[in-house]
This record gives structure tokens, sequence and C-alpha cells, in this order.
């Protein structure tokens, strides 16, 4: 395979001592900045509870946004890489301004580990009981698997008793192709971040009208 070459004028060592000792340096450069982020995720959430903020933390617009600039400002940079590391950074900061509760399936729990790291507690319930802890948890977030014919869970959605719960971002947050593997559903609106796709459900002749593509049918 062949590697893009880095984007910095100075040359780089070439021998193995000297390589291991610019990896070693980097990480040291790394090690500081988290620490410095870390510090500045706690005094964020130590003003916002002097202010008696005691609101949602979660922002999945501006997380995505904050993605999709480090990917375009650095090319040679992995996106799945880097929304792992930044993902475990801005799940650190969540638990810092007062945690979420996580609850997802069986199924999707390797997407609310890439979503939410060890950072917030993770509950496995069925798709029924998490779209219902999400109406009814101030800080719950449920991460079911993408609608297909074998996964029903977002007929649920049409009922009243769910009324405000809504999906709110996908995991993973980068895909290069195809649709996510799972989709994070909370009690509160969406927040749009361009490139959005919208998911609707309703009877079939209330849905005649649009162009769309169809992911999944129940009855």
């Amino acid at each position: 395979m062949n590697m893009p070459a880095p984007r910095s004028s100075a040359p780089l060592p070439t021998d193995m001592t000297a390589l291991r000792e610019a990896i070693d340096a980097i990480d040291g450069q790394l090690a500081r900045l988290i620490a410095q982020r870390s510090g500045l995720a706690r005094a964020i959430a130590e003003a916002k509870k002097a202010a008696g903020d005691s609101g949602f933390g979660w922002r999945p617009a501006r997380e995505i946004d904050i993605l999709r600039g480090l990917i375009a400002r650095e090319p040679d940079l992995d996106p799945a890489l880097a929304a792992a590391v930044w993902r475990a950074l801005i799940s650190a900061n969540l638990a810092a301004q007062g945690g979420l509760d996580v609850v997802t399936t069986l199924e999707a729990a390797p997407w609310a580990k890439l979503a939410f790291g060890s950072a917030s507690e993770t509950r496995i319930l069925s798709a029924s009981e998490a779209l219902m802890a999400a109406k009814q948890g101030a800080r719950t977030i449920a991460c079911l698997p993408w609608p297909t014919e074998n996964e029903s869970w977002w007929v649920d959605l049409l009922d009243v008793s769910l009324a405000g719960v809504h999906v709110c971002a996908a995991s993973p947050q980068i895909v290069a192709h195809d649709a996510p593997a799972s989709l994070l559903l909370a009690h509160r609106a969406p927040e749009a971040s361009g490139g959005d796709i919208s998911l609707l459900a309703g009877p079939k002749a209330a849905l005649a009208g649009y162009q769309v593509h169809v992911l999944s049918q129940q009855g």
C-alpha cells in the first residue's frame, strides 16, 4: 500500500531509533494537549453548574461539525481513527458535565460503545424499552440498529406515547459508503448539521407523494 507523504516540509528521520524518538515526542505533545482539553472541559462544567445550567450537554451537530472540520483540514488523517479519538475525548467531556444514560440493544451495543465509550453508563434493553427510556430520561440516549426489514422498532415512533423522541445522530458518525450501523435517539429536537438524511415514518398513503428510498415496510 502506498502511504501519502506527510505535508510537513521537514524531512523524516530514516533510522529506527530516530523514528521512535520522534513518535515519543509527538506522544508527549498529544498528552499535554489532551490534559489541557480535559481541563477546559472541567472548567466548562463548573461554569455551567455555577450558572445553574443542568441541561442536556449532548450536542451531536457540533460534534459532527468538529469531525468534518478536522478531516477537511487534515486530508492525511484517517477518518475512522479521527472519529474514534474525538469521540473518546467528547465522551469524557460529557461525563465531566454530568454524564449520559445510554441505552441500547444487544445488537447495537458495539455502536453505542463507539459513540460514547466508557465515559457513560450503558444499559442493554429491548428496542421498545430503550425508546421509552429515551422518552422518560432527561439525559438518556437510545442507540438502535439502522432500520431494515428485520428491524421494526421505528414503527413505535408513530405512537403518541413517544412524542418528542427523535433521531438526532448516527453511529458511526463517519461512513464512507451506504448507511450507518445505528441511530441515536433522544427526547429532544434534532439539530441540523448539514448533509443530514431525513427519515420519514407513517402510513403508506401519507408518504405516497414523497420521492424516497424505502428502508422498511411493516404491514
